[in-house]
């Protein structure tokens, strides 16, 4: 057997290149590598697909709004919900990505109404004012009726395919028509058609028809012309020369500035409803809800009232804390007291007289008396009802007529308690 077919001998390290640790990481940074290095390959309709003209893509409308300023109109862009109304202003709504709702359609022809004109790029986005104006997209073809014949273009054509790749691969443009569902409301003016092929033949035999493309009409006061489809306002379309949309657009912007007693020149684009602008959230509406409005003011107020009703009933975390009862001083404590303050000062007198009548009111409801009887007789009669408190009150009527010693004063207190003891428990 060779050196080449032996095989490794037990426990030896493997090869290398049969390393996972070895293997694995190689692959990864091969694999990382050829995703930088690979081109990728871009298609004539990648990018920023929304028809504004803050988009410079080939697919924004930034060529229109260029265009409109260097035939004659003031332009503007709509960045806020708010609507000015004016006959001498053309609002452009090209094929929102936001969609329109029913109040917004129809403050928008009821701006038309009033002498005002609108320029509307049909779309999902715009479907709230094409079903209000009985239109809708049909069939989609090639454009025909070039303002420009192919001689015209055959030059261009070869240099715009050379700069930049068109949106249609094959150069081709290709469009959706305009069907009404309805009558028309006044006899329309078309700027743009395609050919579309018909389900079946026709009684003559044609298999294709024409359909508008972008047509005007009279609504009200004031002027609408509908776009069937966004291309025919992309920058890249419109610089395409074998498709003259940029003859298209100056053509009915023109029929738009027209159909008033004064020409119009302001061209509004509706940029709010493309995303750019002031978008608030779910909390920045409910804010102006209540913030902006009467019923939103009261349901603030009835909220608010409800959360503090329910911080009011809620139980509390810490408990209060349990209110601390005073003990009232016993009248033998008062006695006492007022005994000792009483003798600091040597007015044995007017203790005493404080004493009694404490006492006299004390037991009024066992031992009822005439209050104009005095301290003195109201004793010597107590004395003779109860012969036990003689000494007691011998005492006690003694103390209110002269000052006592300090050491028969103190015992006026006692004397005072057991004539209310023995009074109380009769």
């Amino acid at each position: 057997m060779s050196d080449a077919t032996k095989k490794p001998a037990a426990g030896a390290p493997a090869p290398w290149w049969v390393r996972p640790m070895v293997v694995l990481p190689l692959l990864i940074g091969l694999s990382f590598v050829v995703a930088l290095l690979t081109p990728e390959a871009t298609g004539p309709r990648n990018g920023d697909g929304r028809l504004s003209t803050l988009n410079n893509a080939p697919m924004g409308g930034r060529l229109l709004w260029d265009l409109s300023q260097r035939s004659g109109w003031v332009t503007e862009r709509r960045l806020t919900p708010a609507m000015e109304s004016s006959n001498d202003i053309v609002y452009a709504v090209l094929s929102p990505a936001i969609d329109l709702r029913a109040t917004e359609a129809h403050e928008f022809l009821e701006h038309v109404r009033r002498g005002g004109a609108l320029l509307i790029s049909a779309g999902a986005g715009a479907s709230a004012l094409t079903d209000s104006l009985h239109l809708e997209p049909s069939k989609s073809g090639p454009i025909i009726e070039s303002v420009r014949t192919s001689a015209t273009c055959e030059a261009e054509a070869a240099a715009d395919k050379a700069d930049f790749t068109s949106l249609w691969f094959d150069f081709e443009p290709t469009l959706w028509g305009l069907t009404w569902t309805a009558p028309p409301p006044s006899t329309p003016v078309e700027f743009a058609h395609v050919r579309v092929a018909l389900d079946s033949a026709g009684d003559d035999g044609e298999k294709f028809a024409q359909r508008p493309a972008m047509l005007g009409f009279a609504y009200g006061a004031g002027r609408i012309v509908v776009a069937s489809d966004p291309d025919l306002f992309r920058t890249d379309a419109m610089r395409q020369c074998n498709t003259s949309f940029d003859v298209a657009a100056v053509r009915a912007l023109e029929f738009l500035r027209g159909g008033s007693a004064a020409p119009r020149t302001r061209l509004v684009f509706d940029e709010f409803h493309q995303g750019h602008g002031a978008h608030p959230g779910s909390m920045g509406a409910a804010m102006r809800y209540f913030a902006g409005t009467a019923t939103g003011r009261f349901f603030a107020t009835i909220t608010l009232a409800g959360i503090l009703l329910l911080i009011a009933l809620a139980p509390r975390l810490v408990p209060p804390a349990p209110d601390g009862r005073i003990e009232r001083r016993s009248p033998v404590e008062q006695v006492d007291a007022l005994a000792r303050a009483y003798e600091q000062v040597d007015a044995t007198q007017t203790a005493a007289q404080r004493l009694v009548r404490g006492l006299r009111r004390r037991v009024q409801r066992t031992t009822p008396t005439r209050d104009h009887i005095d301290d003195a007789n109201w004793l010597a009669r107590l004395a003779e009802r109860v012969p036990t408190l003689a000494s007691d009150t011998a005492l006690v009527r003694r103390a209110l007529e002269t000052s006592l010693p300090p050491d028969e004063f103190i015992e006026l207190g006692p004397a005072i308690h057991r004539i209310e003891s023995t009074l109380t428990q009769r």
